[in-house]
């Protein structure tokens, strides 16, 4: 055998080495190139947003995590209401000879019509004419008609506000005032002793209902408005309340936040001397065109938010506590009249535990005196199923009679996660007859949802408006835009859409949507909504996506306002923060 060259064998060793260096350079640059390619086209899917016009749709590579449908493709019952004043006059209940053949008659025609719940409402005023002195044998003969001739459930309003004369008598300074001072005949939110008797008769009736008829009785709503919506009551176009006791409490709620005196001064441009001089606004519908961006405005909306909403809880605590399920009623909201009724308070309410289920409730009438779109309803209902509890929608037909109407209403409430449907103010309009049968079946959705649209609507911002705007093209700018957005989104029959008023609430469901619609808000309360506000932005940049802008008169100002927090003790040295009452201005464009 030949001995190997000692040369030759060098070479080839040395082009053995070559090679494998030109291999692993050729590796290394692809990694390199590919590892930029990566991060080019994932640059370019994040910056998207950044550079299309509000308004576009945004496409990301990133999928949601889960899609949900919400419709309810049938209703899981039915229900109608009989108020107070028609058990008077169309049953004369209130009088010594009540028309009892005729009530059990009616409610066993709304059993054959397919109905199941029957919603009955009474007064503190009638209820209880004497204190202690609870009409018991009344209460019965309502519950009798239902509970042993019918099969139907009963749920119960009880009207708290509508007090009897002997509270006025005890305590002749607990009426409720508006802005201009005049005083209204109804129980003040804010004055503890009255409300502490309104709880202790509503903790009776409960208790009565609750022993008496189990398994008949299902819920009692405790009202404290006029018209039996979980509101603040409006007339006049005049904001409510501001009764001595409730002033009383906005300046002690202030006080709690600790920040001294000189500073609120300071926020709202104000020159109080004392706490005791501290009043809010004197607000009226429509005396302010366009949207108020002031912290003292804003002050004292958040406080009739908070406090106004934890009325109702308690009082549904009180409910819960006897073994019943307590709910509450609500009529359309995202409309610039939302602020004067305190439409904010639903947040709290929704979620609250105490509170078991929701009926969301429409006279189908728009500001301009024109019929409602079955389409805003929707999103509407939506909005409130985001709480995670059953929603249930009432149609009020006083100044409507259509069946159509009714049972497209019916139908978009299902679409939007209601899960029974139901009427009230049919007395003397309507009878439980076929056609109302026909409206319920006719409710049924016509096909299967394949994309879930999330819709965030910040429901604080609608209270930038004092009222209708009497100076604009739109008197009600914001149920313009929030019909036209309904009609967009619904156009699709196989579109679901979940609405959300609250950020923390989009953020937790943002990676479930197949797309978003963002509608920008007005205006954050405090540094803790604008860091939900940036968490929700960032979310966004992973799911398709477009931004809204509400419609306000801010075209050439600013598009996003953040006030300034509330500090407890703070420094004179602070006020600086302070010197703007709009707070700090932000703008995410």
């Amino acid at each position: 055998m030949a001995a190997r060259s000692p040369l030759r064998g060098g070479k080839q060793d040395r082009a053995s080495v070559r090679s494998t260096v030109e291999t692993w350079l050729f590796i290394a640059v692809a990694v390199i190139f590919g590892a930029l390619f990566i991060y080019v086209a994932a640059a370019r899917s994040t910056s998207w947003a950044h550079v299309q016009p509000a308004g576009q749709t945004h496409l990301h590579p990133l999928q949601p995590q889960a899609r949900r449908a919400i419709r309810n493709l049938a209703p899981t019952g039915t229900f109608g209401t009989i108020y107070h004043g028609e058990l008077s006059s169309q049953f004369s209940a209130l009088t010594d000879a009540p028309q009892l053949d005729a009530l059990i008659a009616t409610l066993k025609q709304m059993e054959g019509a397919g109905i199941g719940t029957v919603i009955y409402s009474t007064t503190w005023e009638w209820a209880e004419p004497k204190e202690g002195n609870i009409r018991y044998r009344y209460l019965d003969m309502l519950m009798d008609a239902a509970c042993k001739n019918t099969s139907l459930k009963v749920n119960f309003a009880v009207d708290l506000v509508t007090a009897p004369t002997w509270i006025w008598k005890r305590y002749p300074d607990a009426v409720s005032y508006d802005a201009d001072g005049r005083k209204y005949g109804r129980l003040s939110w804010f004055h503890k002793l009255g409300n502490a008797a309104a709880g202790e008769f509503l903790t009776h009736v409960t208790t009565h209902l609750a022993n008496g008829y189990q398994g008949c009785i299902v819920a009692v709503q405790p009202v404290y408005n006029n018209a039996y919506q979980t509101r603040f009551t409006q007339e006049y176009d005049a904001f409510q309340d501001y009764s001595p006791y409730a002033l009383l409490e906005y300046r002690n709620w202030l006080q709690r936040k600790g920040m001294p005196l000189e500073l609120f001064n300071v926020r709202w441009g104000t020159s109080f001397r004392r706490w005791a001089d501290v009043e809010p606004p004197k607000l009226h519908s429509g005396d302010f065109l366009g949207v108020d961006f002031s912290a003292r405005y804003w002050d004292w909306l958040r406080f009739r938010e908070e406090l106004g909403s934890q009325v109702y809880i308690n009082a549904c605590m009180a409910v819960a506590a006897t073994g019943l399920q307590c709910f509450h009623r609500f009529s359309e909201f995202f409309s610039v009249v939302d602020a004067i009724y305190g439409a904010s308070m639903f947040k709290h309410i929704a979620a609250s535990p105490a509170t078991s289920f929701l009926v969301m409730d429409t006279n189908f009438i728009t500001p301009y005196g024109t019929h409602i779109k079955p389409s805003k309803l929707r999103l509407y209902v939506s909005a409130a199923r985001s709480y995670g509890k059953p929603v249930h929608f009432e149609a009020a037909v006083e100044r409507v009679l259509s069946y159509s109407l009714i049972g497209r209403s019916f139908q978009s409430a299902l679409m939007g996660g209601a899960e029974s449907v139901g009427v009230s103010h049919w007395m003397t309009r309507m009878s439980p007859n076929d056609s109302l049968v026909k409206a319920y079946n006719n409710a049924v959705p016509t096909c299967m949802a394949t994309e879930l649209v999330g819709v965030f609507i910040h429901l604080d911002s609608c209270s930038a408006f004092h009222g209708l705007q009497w100076g604009w093209a739109r008197t009600d700018p914001l149920h313009g835009f929030i019909e036209d957005l309904a009609e967009d989104l619904t156009a699709r029959c196989e579109t679901d859409v979940a609405v959300y008023v609250e950020l923390g609430r989009f953020l937790a469901d943002v990676n479930s949507f197949s797309r978003v619609v963002f509608v920008e808000p007005l205006l954050l309360y405090d540094t803790a909504d604008f860091a939900s506000y940036m968490a929700a932005k960032a979310a966004l940049m992973h799911v398709p996506h477009e931004v809204l802008h509400l419609p306000a008169n801010v075209t050439s100002g600013p598009q996003l306002v953040v006030l300034q927090d509330v500090l407890p003790r703070a420094s004179p040295a602070s006020a600086a923060g302070l010197a703007s009452t709009s707070g700090l201005v932000t703008d995410t464009s």
